[in-house]
């Protein structure tokens, strides 16, 4: 990849990408962006859904020039689920919609680690969400927009429930979403002339190997550009999240295949 005109790394991911729990400064977005000598635009976001990741993704490049934006977009995991409401992006995980009842889900709003947004390449404020759905910013005072917001997730996360329940073809159907999605990012990518590449944490390779139908059987992949990614196997790379040394080890892998 041609660097020398490069002066922004576009990063967006879910929290294997944000840096779950460390300091900005030990996230491997940082670290990578420091080896290249870039200026960071940061948008990867905890519990995030690839959909949510797509969506974002193209809106906010159409905001950055090709010519010196290098774009870097760690996968997630395909049993996950966006929903748009007002002017958010808002992801719905196994850990939501396996709780068939749940009615609360303040925790969307919950900073800035889970706020997304496609409207615009500037970072949403936690402050601004805590006015408009909490009186006073007090989350035990919920404004009628936050109500009507927790209605809305309350179908959406039913809805994926019942998927879940009934649909004994889900993680296939849902496996081929994610791929699909990332080959029509990279379609994207390419077809504007960013320079990019996309950092598998096992969701894209690891399902196949767990028992989904054979390599063979989901066409799809073959669509897949293996010298646009970077495949990261966990037993090498982290244990749960990454942590600050794994972050070291994942950035300079990344590194070296963007430069050879």
């Amino acid at each position: 990849v041609g660097l020398y005109k490069m002066k922004n790394l576009y990063v967006n991911g879910c929290s294997f990408t944000a840096g779950h729990v460390l300091k900005e400064e030990e996230s491997w977005p940082y670290l990578l962006a420091k080896k290249l000598n870039l200026n960071l635009i940061k948008h990867a976001r905890n519990g995030q859904s690839f959909d949510s990741i797509f969506l974002n993704t193209i809106s906010h490049l159409s905001e950055l020039d090709p010519k010196d934006t290098l774009v870097v977009i760690g996968t997630t995991w395909s049993t996950r689920f966006s929903v748009l409401y007002d002017d958010l992006t808002i992801n719905l995980t196994p850990g939501d919609y396996e709780r068939e009842n749940k009615k609360n889900f303040k925790e969307k709003l919950g900073g800035k680690d889970r706020i997304a947004s496609p409207y615009s390449i500037e970072k949403i404020t936690y402050k601004g969400i805590a006015d408009k759905y909490y009186e006073n910013g007090k989350i035990d005072l919920p404004t009628e927009e936050k109500i009507k917001f927790d209605e809305v997730l309350t179908q959406a996360n039913r809805y994926y429930n019942t998927l879940f329940k009934y649909d004994d073809n889900f993680n296939n159907n849902q496996h081929i979403n994610l791929i699909s999605k990332i080959v029509a990012l990279q379609c994207f990518l390419e077809h504007k002339n960013f320079k990019f590449r996309f950092v598998d944490f096992e969701n894209v390779l690891q399902p196949l190997k767990e028992g989904l139908r054979k390599w063979e059987e989901f066409s799809i992949h073959k669509l897949i550009e293996d010298k646009n990614f970077v495949y990261l196997e966990k037993e090498h790379f982290w244990e749960g999240h990454p942590n600050s040394e794994e972050c070291i080890k994942i950035s300079e892998v990344i590194y070296d295949s963007i430069n050879r």
